[in-house]
């Protein structure tokens, strides 16, 4: 007998959609029209936001980047520098008269990442590195006369017939790996530029790319806290921990005694403190937590811990006095006041999803920065002062906001976990309750994620094809704490798979939903739930499983990430129970799939391979089965350019259209 059925809806929602009267809904070329609003850095003394603005050169297929700061008083804007290749990261100094940032040096595939320095009162940017690999990251010192910075050791020089003497071993890189790993390193260099000084070296690598973490000085200026990895392996990048350097000896000590899965170190405002993100164990499985401890070193306290969830990111409040840590909450983005001493407390954002750090956001009278979202908002940047006024400051998305945009909403369903489960439902423009409309699932990927209501461009073109779409947080998901999060331990499929039918089972009691006309759909964790659903259930008109992982030992033997693999399961498939790793794989139960299925992916995909979505399209033809394989020759988890990210969703949509 099924349970009653909750709806909750958010405050901030407007039920009759984003638009105006006689506005139109939204349109796939309209995806190019989105403006980004990335990285705001606010100056110490609160008066002034730097950020990134990402705007779409669609006939270039590239995005334009430029840097921008707002005046909080008058909302004032000017642009410091324009289309800046590599464009990321600005900060101010400490004294808030200058402005560094990261941006190419060079063309082609010479352009490195380098540090760049701007004073605001005029004159030009200038870089301040010279980086033979790039730099990836940068900190002021808190005297601002420099900065210190993580790069790449250089490429060994060869000569002669050295030069194709390239083999290496190989461990868990990513198979499409053609040079060993390289470590990073940390180096300080003046902010005037000039000769810089090497700190760390060695075979230990400062933690980067999708493991990049944070640089934090002392407030003297004396030591600096970062997350050095055994190596520069990302899959060894979990067994990363907080270290803090002495900058004048060059000594480096260990901040804890844990065995990893460590983030993130920021010294306090006043030294007396050092925090840091921790998780015990694999992260999937488990919730990562801020703790704060003393520099001396030591655990410290979990002081999010009260709250029960994963933290998403954290800053210090500017008297040293507590922290705020963002994290997804139900069906919302929350941010959360952690004083050291006291009870947790939600800070009120007016129903905004934020949707940017906070490192760098906060000035010193409180005023906070951000970025943020509503359902029928696409990004702008906001400012909170001291007092919780909420102002915002760009309304460039206004042309998206007024469309006839989808309303959403949260729906409850039970589970056999404890706690209720949840999703975001958004119904199509004009919806009347009385009809009955196609459901298609947008399955999150992670799992360690979660639906929350924001914008969401894909969900409403979706939506605007006059569709529900329904985004269920399945055990695995982040935003209802650790029992519902570990429950994807040793059931990475059909837990969650049975989650997603409650969900399912949810919408369709209102009498909305026409039961002939039911799609599932998801990219990446997303992808691989869709390839199970279609064949432990055959409610399904149609399926689009993207950048999935068909057959997990595959996965584990190729992927870069094969750690986070064994961590849901009972060790090793060559060494433990290599039946619990089959049966847990879609590409074992082909045989009972009765769902036309799209299979996406990039050939050149290191996180879920291309090749268990080749073996996965291979196994359903040869069972005769309804299955179509379309991929992008490019690298990555998914296309970076904006044309191709479009093709994505046009073949997505199509397809289901095609079958509804």
């Amino acid at each position: 007998m099924k349970k009653a059925v909750c709806f909750i809806v958010a405050s901030m929602l407007c039920t009759a959609g984003g638009g105006s009267a006689g506005a139109r809904p939204i349109q796939s070329d309209d995806l190019r029209r989105i403006v980004a609003f990335t990285s705001p850095s606010i100056s110490p003394d609160g008066t002034r936001i730097a950020f990134v603005v990402t705007r779409i050169a669609w006939s270039e297929d590239r995005y334009d980047r430029d840097l921008e700061i707002v005046d909080v008083a008058t909302h004032a804007r000017r642009t410091l520098t324009y289309h800046r290749k590599g464009l990321s990261d600005p900060a101010f100094s400490p004294d808030g008269t200058k402005l560094a940032f990261l941006a190419n040096v060079g063309s082609g595939d010479d352009a490195k990442a380098e540090v760049w320095v701007m004073p605001l009162d005029g004159g030009d940017a200038r870089p301040v590195t010279a980086a033979s690999e790039g730099v990836e990251q940068f900190v002021w010192r808190p005297d601002g006369a420099a900065l210190a910075y993580a790069a790449q050791d250089p490429k060994p020089k060869r000569t002669g017939d050295d030069k194709f003497r390239d083999s290496f071993v190989f461990t868990t890189e990513a198979i499409t790996a053609r040079e060993e790993p390289r470590p990073v390193h940390l180096f300080v260099v003046p902010a005037a530029g000039g000769r810089a000084r090497r700190l760390t070296s060695g075979p230990k690598s400062v933690t980067t790319g999708e493991a990049r973490s944070t640089l934090s000085w002392s407030p003297d200026g004396t030591r600096l806290a970062f997350l050095l990895a055994p190596d520069a392996v990302l899959n060894d990048a979990d067994r990363a921990l907080v270290n803090i350097v002495d900058v004048a000896t060059g000594k480096v000590s260990q901040l804890t005694a844990h065995d990893g899965f460590e983030a993130d170190p920021r010294f306090s405002p006043d030294g007396k403190h050092i925090a840091y993100l921790h998780s015990n164990g694999d992260n999937q499985i488990n919730l990562t937590e801020a703790y704060v401890t003393v520099p001396e070193g030591g655990e410290g306290t979990a002081v999010s811990h009260p709250f029960d969830r994963t933290v998403r990111e954290y800053a210090w409040l500017p008297d040293s006095s507590g922290l705020y840590f963002a994290c997804a909450d139900q069906t919302m983005t929350t941010l959360v006041h952690a004083p050291l001493e006291g009870a947790l407390q939600r800070v009120d954002l007016g129903g905004l999803a934020l949707a940017s750090p906070l490192a760098g956001a906060l000035a010193r009278d409180g005023t906070l920065a951000f970025v943020a979202t509503k359902v029928d908002v696409p990004s702008e940047v906001y400012v909170r002062s001291k007092d919780g006024a909420i102002v915002k400051l760009t309304d460039d998305n206004a042309p998206i906001a007024a469309l006839d945009l989808a309303p959403a909403e949260s729906v409850t369903f039970p589970t056999t976990l404890g706690p209720t489960g949840d999703a975001v439902l958004y119904e199509p423009p004009g919806f009347n309750p009385a009809h009955r409309y196609p459901l298609v699932l947008l399955v999150h990927g992670g799992p360690t994620s979660a639906s929350v209501l924001s914008f969401d461009r894909f969900a409403q073109l979706l939506a605007a094809r006059g569709w529900l779409v329904l985004e269920p947080n399945y055990r695995g998901s982040t935003n209802l704490g650790l029992t519902y999060q570990r429950g994807v331990l040793y059931d990475p499929e059909d837990g969650p798979g049975r989650d997603v039918m409650a969900a399912v089972d949810a919408v369709r009691a209102r009498g909305i939903v026409d039961d002939r006309r039911i799609a599932v759909s998801g990219w990446s964790y997303g992808g691989i739930m869709t390839a199970w659903m279609i064949s432990k259930y055959h409610i399904w008109r149609a399926a689009v499983s993207g950048a999935s992982v068909d057959d997990w030992a595959t996965d584990y033997g190729v992927a870069d990430d094969s750690d986070a693999d064994r961590a849901l399961f009972h060790g090793s498939p060559f060494a433990g129970d290599p039946a619990e790793w089959r049966n847990t794989s879609a590409i074992s139960y082909v045989r009972y799939v009765t769902t036309p299925v799209l299979i996406l992916s990039d050939v050149g995909d290191n996180r879920d391979p291309f090749a268990t979505s080749s073996m996965y399209w291979r196994a359903l033809r040869d069972n005769h089965k309804d299955a179509t394989l379309r991929v992008w020759p490019v690298d990555g988890h998914f296309p970076r350019d904006p044309v191709r990210a479009a093709d994505v969703y046009d073949h997505w949509i199509d397809y289901i259209a095609r079958h509804f």
